[in-house]
């Protein structure tokens, strides 16, 4: 497995270098986020892991870019900064688990295994379509096909985790628990704040997308009281919310 470490600290970075390839990594380091970049966008790494503060940039955004220009392979966020606002922050970028600073190098790679367990996406699993909406999960792209032409939805990382989800379990209420864990990974770091306004995001490029295209019967997402919510394949608009809160 082929590892990109980005990570200022020297002695920290080079501790971590030598512990993976003695775990049998093939490992590489960017001393800041525009080293980072061009090695990322580069090169066919198995995983990133990424320090949050780095020169000539930041962590969060890096992984941004990375996540923009198509890069899904998993990212594991290093960060000294323990608060919950900077936890979700990192996950909403596009990172794919945390690691608080200081920490033990036995859980860094423990973590990176189970993140490099996910399996692949089969050939069926690559593209989902629900009515006119289609997601195509190796290009990381989601349109919505109508009669004026096909309309591309511009996506936050998280939007884009949310609507996979949703068109990968169509019709069936998914509990706040269970999107919080499958978008971010971890519920326990979530606030109903940051998962409502990911929903609320998502409703709108779905509602821009139809507008755009002209799709009829585009699936829409309702909100289910007291549950969460579930994506009705069907007619109805993308803010409707069902009778709900």
């Amino acid at each position: 497995m082929w590892v990109l470490l980005i990570e200022d600290e020297a002695r920290l970075a080079d501790s971590v270098r030598r512990g993976l390839e003695e775990e049998g990594y093939r490992v590489d380091v960017a001393r800041d986020a525009e080293e980072g970049e061009r090695l990322g966008l580069a090169n066919a790494y198995d995983a990133f892991v990424v320090d949050w503060r780095l020169p000539k940039g930041d962590g969060k955004t890096l992984v941004e870019r990375l996540r923009a220009e198509g890069k899904d392979q998993p990212v594991l966020m290093l960060t000294a900064l323990a608060d919950v606002e900077h936890r979700v922050a990192g996950l909403d970028a596009g990172a794919d688990d945390y690691l608080p600073k200081p920490f033990a190098f036995e859980e860094l790679v423990a973590r990176l295994r189970a993140l490099l367990r996910r399996p692949p996406l089969s050939d069926v699993e690559r593209t989902v379509t629900v009515g006119p909406l289609t997601l195509d999960a190796e290009r990381r792209r989601a349109t919505m096909a109508g009669p004026r032409g096909e309309a591309v939805l511009t996506l936050r990382p998280k939007e884009y985790a949310m609507l996979e989800v949703f068109l990968r379990s169509a019709d069936a209420a998914l509990s706040r628990t269970v999107l919080a864990e499958r978008v971010w990974g971890d519920a326990l770091y979530v606030t109903d704040n940051a998962l409502d306004v990911t929903v609320s995001g998502l409703r709108q490029r779905l509602d821009d997308a139809v507008k755009a295209s002209g799709a009829p019967g585009a699936p829409w997402i309702e909100t289910l009281r007291g549950v969460g919510y579930r994506l009705v394949p069907g007619e109805g608009a993308a803010g409707e919310t069902g009778g709900a809160e």
